[in-house]
């Protein structure tokens, strides 16, 4: 494989630990119309946008009988409503700071809304690292098609394989092999061999164990050089 010019990463689950806050509004907002969402919905749809879980909640748990729009907007307004609960990751931060100037750029590819990654970004001071960041809102297909890391690395200059991506997510992690990139797993949301079933190159449990895994791999792709 060829050396790791970037790092692209995911948000929720990787940043932010904020899937469980995603989850909690969109429950909340379809318990206001009287119905309990099975738990396992939200395994499964996990990495994929909320207008995608939204629209599959209307059609087979509410009927048909409201917009996708509106129920997103309900949903934003529970998760707005907790938002300054939000934490990040343990490790991320510090990796994020120290991580960066080790490599030529960093990227973002999240389902999240601009408004949801940019609040997040604001809370914990992101922008200034990221050089790339798409949402939801800039792709057609998002994960678990390649699309989101495709135009991430693409909108970089880089090809896919110059790339890794850190993930937390089944979708996530197919949506990153698809593009090309290496694929590194986290475990904050699925167990490791889930992620590693999906096709992870490598599943980590911290941060930590991921800037060991890039140090070994940098060093091994350009020997004496003092990496991260």
């Amino acid at each position: 494989m060829n050396n790791i010019h970037a790092i692209l990463f995911d948000l929720d689950g990787v940043i932010v630990d904020s899937e469980a806050m995603h989850n909690d509004a969109v429950a909340a907002a379809v318990a206001a119309h009287g119905v309990s969402l099975p738990a396992a919905l939200f395994d499964e749809f996990m990495g994929i946008p909320d207008e995608v879980l939204l629209e599959h909640i209307n059609r087979v748990h509410l009927g048909g009988r409201f917009t996708v729009a509106a129920l997103l907007a309900e949903k934003q307004v529970a998760y707005l409503a907790v938002a300054d609960r939000l934490q990040a990751i343990p490790g991320a931060l510090a990796f994020i700071r120290t991580a960066r100037p080790h490599f030529r750029a960093f990227g973002l590819a999240t389902s999240s809304l601009r408004s949801n990654q940019q609040l997040a970004f604001d809370r914990f001071d992101l922008h200034r690292y990221f050089d790339v960041v798409v949402t939801a809102e800039d792709v057609t297909r998002t994960k678990p098609d390649p699309a989101p890391y495709q135009q991430a690395a693409a909108r970089l200059g880089l090809p896919p394989e110059a790339c890794v991506v850190i993930e937390d997510s089944v979708n996530g992690i197919l949506s990153g092999k698809g593009a090309g990139c290496q694929v590194l797993g986290l475990t904050t949301t699925y167990p490791a061999a889930q992620l590693a079933a999906a096709g992870a190159d490598t599943v980590c449990t911290s941060f930590a164990e991921i800037d060991d895994w890039l140090a070994a791999r940098q060093a091994r792709a350009q020997p004496g050089l003092a990496v991260l």
